[in-house]
């Protein structure tokens, strides 16, 4: 396995891992839940630094048509980041 094989496993691993678990907080403000709570802002950040990760993985590889079409999983990021100001305010 050469080094550049290791360095996309390690950024995809990782990128998949941060993804998954920063999805909650994507999750939370869509449903508009656990207003007051910091954690959410956290793990919208942490779902895309997993999105980044990915896609920086799937950039060293070559693959940058794939990276191209993943890096618009960061839309739904900057909608939950709205919408979570916007429910914040209106506390």
């Amino acid at each position: 396995m050469s080094t550049t094989e290791m360095i996309v496993f390690y950024l995809s691993g990782f990128g998949t891992l941060a993804m998954v678990i920063g999805a909650f907080g994507l999750l939370d403000a869509f449903n508009g839940e656990n207003r007051g709570a910091r954690r959410v802002t956290w793990l919208i950040g942490l779902y895309a630094l997993g999105v980044v990760m990915n896609v920086a993985g799937l950039t060293v590889l070559g693959r940058w048509y794939f990276a191209m079409a993943m890096a618009l999983m960061l839309v739904p990021v900057d909608t939950a980041l709205h919408r979570r100001r916007t429910a914040r305010a209106g506390e």
